[in-house]
């Protein structure tokens, strides 16, 4: 393999990771800016998205892309469920909220292994062993779709907070709670909307994830590690800084990929994140 070709090669792989690494942080990002909550449960939602896919292509027969449809659709339902149920009775608790969101990320996680087992699952697609070939390059063609679906998604929810009604609205909580609320917009409604979308796009991020990797019930926690690094990397709470982040964090790992071993890569991440705050302790960006 020529330099060219492995130049190629290691980019497409960033591009991957990074639109995933993005995907998982945007929901977290999201609820942090709105609620000012930190979601430790937010990786074990997305391996709860893992499994509602496994169990929907399977059970139903259905290519496991067009699964992701109607998985989207539950872990939406999931997400108002815990909002009505838990999320909503947390706001008032200051910091103590994370042991809560511990608990939850503990008793989701517990609750799939009693029902799944410990073993590593894997979502079969009838792509998963296709090559794209131009020329001396190859590159699995379900990491490519992967890839666009996740950025497709990032890029639909940007817009979406950025141009719509609902998304002013979130905007306008995130910055003043208690301004909008003079304004007239109901708060609660709003953070209930920021709920939904992050454990929607976590959910996502799990089943397209499925599509490459084996997982587990306890593989959330390694989920929440990348996006709580990338999430600090960007600045908390700001969606523009996560997307910067999640690139800086996936490229990193992949061109360092070449001369590091694969369990090495990531400290190089955080490395890089302990040099950019040292520089700004607030992250790249700042929330507002």
């Amino acid at each position: 393999m020529d330099y060219g070709t492995l130049f190629f090669q290691l980019l497409m792989t960033g591009i991957f990771l990074s639109s995933l690494y993005v995907l998982m942080t945007f929901g977290l990002t999201l609820i942090f800016g709105v609620m000012e909550i930190v979601n430790f449960a937010h990786g074990s939602f997305a391996i709860l998205g893992g499994y509602a896919c496994l169990l929907t292509a399977t059970k139903l027969g259905i290519d496991p892309f067009i699964a992701l449809l109607p998985v989207t659709l539950f872990m939406a339902i999931v997400g108002f469920l815990t909002f009505r149920l838990f999320t909503r009775f947390t706001f008032d608790v200051g910091d103590a909220h994370v042991v809560h969101y511990y608990a939850l990320l503990l008793i989701i996680s517990n609750i799939l292994a009693l029902i799944f087992g410990l073993d590593y699952r894997f979502i079969q697609s009838p792509y998963g062993y296709e090559q794209l070939h131009l020329g001396t390059l190859k590159f699995p063609l379900i990491k490519i779709f992967v890839t666009a679906l996740s950025l497709a998604t990032v890029v639909g929810v940007s817009l979406f907070i950025r141009y719509s009604t609902t998304g002013k609205r979130i905007r306008a909580v995130s910055q003043s709670k208690e301004s909008a609320e003079i304004l007239g917009i109901d708060s609660l409604s709003v953070r209930q909307t920021a709920w939904v979308i992050g454990i929607a796009s976590a959910g996502l991020m799990g089943a397209l994830v499925g599509l490459v990797n084996p997982f587990s019930p306890y593989a959330g926690t390694t989920y929440l590690i990348t996006a709580f690094t990338v999430a600090i990397l960007g600045g908390m709470g700001s969606m523009f800084g996560t997307i910067i982040a999640g690139f800086i964090v996936g490229m990193t790992e992949s061109l360092f990929s070449i001369i590091l071993p694969s369990q090495i890569t990531p400290v190089i991440a955080f490395i890089i994140i302990i040099v950019a705050l040292t520089i700004r302790p607030e992250g790249l960006f700042s929330r507002s």
